[in-house]
This record gives structure tokens, C-alpha cells and sequence, in this order.
């Protein structure tokens, strides 16, 4: 799109963390390192089980003497729940944040008095910006047109980013088979926090058997959870489809195997898939 665009993150939801232990409190918990969120710089990080499996992902934005998370309205009232389980005797005050806005914004932009953050997204870098606003209907994106939730997602598939509400599963879902390691919300350094000893011996033992891929889709209609099979063996599951991009989970080995040969995957179905990443 030439002209300037944005997505309107309308289920987004606030949780606002502060107290004298604040810092502490999450750097304890979350996969990131609270260290690294400042005034001028986001964070993006998850919660775990402690047997290392998803429950929710957020963003952490520093805004004076708080800390200000934003997720999506399908985690957030467990992990609101949790952070309050997790509290115990911190000092620090948990409380949900209403009346603020959250926009993905793709084009140049100047702030207006009402921004209360903007930002690179820091999962990668052609995403797009985050936008923090107290208008639902900021003035400063006049001039931009709006995209949708299945555009947004389709730029998140092309980039390898998983669309948390859609592609992962609470309790079940691993950071490192869903790419996280590259999108900048894992702290290998930091120390312990809530799952680090699975999803370290998992990076560390070479233990990946599978994990996403982006393809481009050359023949075939496939659908969401859909089994990806060659030769009758089950080889991978579709996670998400937009327009002739996907998102799959496959076998390491399978994958590997065609990458060398610079092969499509030609599935039984008839689908045939190119590498897009």
C-alpha cells in the first residue's frame, strides 16, 4: 500500500503494574528482560506454565513510575489472575487500565499531545509502529486508511509472527516450536523466571522436533488444521491461512530435507507449497 496505513488493536486490553517492587515482581515471572523497558523502548514477552508452556503474551511499555502491559481480551483475565497469585507479599499494586487505545501503524506519524506511547513493534522491524492513544478515533490517522484483522495477520504470517489469539494454545503451545526466540521476547541472560528450565533445555539440548513455517501456496485449498502429508506420513498441521500465505507447524527433519534439495512440498491432497521464509 503506497498511501499510509494502520490496524486498530480494538481487543486489546491494559493491566498496569507499580509499587517499589514492580521491577522485581516481573523479572521473576515474564520470559523478557523488564530491564530492558524504558521510557523510550517496548518489550515484548510471555508468560509460562512452569512446565514451560504458553498462557500469554503482552507487551510492556514504562510510563513514568508504572509498568503498563497490553494483551489480547483472551488472556487477559487469567493473567490478570495470575499476577495476582504470583503478588503474594510484593509490594506492588495491580489494577486494570480502561480508556486507552492501541493502533499498529504502518507510515510516518507525529505524535500529538494524547500519545502516551509510540514505538517500533519489537518483534520485528517491518511490522510496523505501536501506537498508544487516549482517543479510540486519534485525529493524527485521518489521513490513513484502515486495514483489517485478516490484512493484519496475513503481514504477521509473511514476517513469521504468530497471531497469539488465533496461532497459539493456552497450556499447550512452546515458544521455541512458534519462533519466539527471533522475535525479541526471550531473555537467554536474565536469569530464572516462570518455565525457563523447560524452554532453556529445549533451546540448549537441541530438542526441536518441529516448529512454524511461512509458505506461499502454489496449487491447492487448504484450511486451517489441516494435516500436511506426503507419501501418507503426516508431516506438519496448518495453523493459519491468508489469501496464498500460511502458516504451518512441521517436522525439523522433513523441512531440513527439502530445504537441501530446494523442493515444493507436494502434499497427497494435491496442495503444493513454496518456502516464503
Amino acid at each position: 500500500m503506497s498511501v499510509p496505513y494502520f490496524y486498530k488493536n480494538s481487543n486489546s486490553k491494559f493491566i498496569s503494574i507499580e509499587g517499589a517492587d514492580s521491577s522485581e515482581f516481573l523479572q521473576n515471572l515474564i520470559t523478557n528482560d523488564i530491564n530492558n523497558c524504558t521510557k523510550d523502548k517496548v518489550i515484548y514477552s510471555c508468560l509460562l506454565t512452569p512446565q514451560g508452556k504458553f498462557l500469554s503474551d503482552f507487551f510492556i511499555f514504562k510510563t513514568k513510575n508504572k509498568f503498563l502491559l497490553e494483551t489480547h481480551e483472551l488472556f487477559y483475565e487469567n493473567l490478570l489472575k495470575k499476577l495476582k497469585i504470583y503478588k503474594l507479599r510484593s509490594n506492588v499494586l495491580i489494577s486494570k487500565i480502561e480508556n486507552i487505545y492501541s493502533f499498529i501503524i504502518f507510515g510516518d506519524i507525529e505524535k500529538d499531545k494524547n500519545s502516551i506511547i509510540f514505538c517500533e513493534d519489537p518483534r520485528r522491524h517491518n511490522i510496523g509502529h505501536k501506537l498508544i492513544h487516549e482517543s479510540s478515533n486519534p485525529k493524527i490517522l485521518d489521513s490513513y486508511n484502515q486495514i483489517n484483522e485478516d490484512e493484519y495477520h496475513e503481514i504477521l504470517i509473511k514476517n513469521l509472527v504468530p497471531f497469539s489469539h488465533y496461532d497459539l494454545e493456552e497450556n499447550k503451545s512452546m515458544l521455541l516450536e512458534n519462533n519466539f526466540e527471533n522475535l525479541n521476547s526471550i531473555s537467554w541472560d536474565k536469569g530464572c523466571y516462570v518455565g525457563q528450565e523447560i524452554t532453556a533445555r529445549m533451546k540448549y539440548r537441541a530438542l526441536l522436533k518441529k516448529k512454524i513455517y511461512t509458505f506461499n501456496i502454489m496449487s491447492g485449498f487448504p484450511k486451517k488444521d489441516q494435516k500436511i502429508k506426503e507419501k501418507g506420513i503426516d508431516v506438519g498441521k496448518i495453523i493459519s491461512v491468508k489469501n496464498k500465505t500460511l502458516l504451518a507447524m512441521m517436522k525439523v527433519e522433513f523441512v531440513e530435507s527439502k530445504l537441501k534439495s530446494n523442493k515444493y512440498i507436494e502434499c497427497d491432497d494435491g496442495l503444493v507449497l513454496d518456502f516464503a521464509i
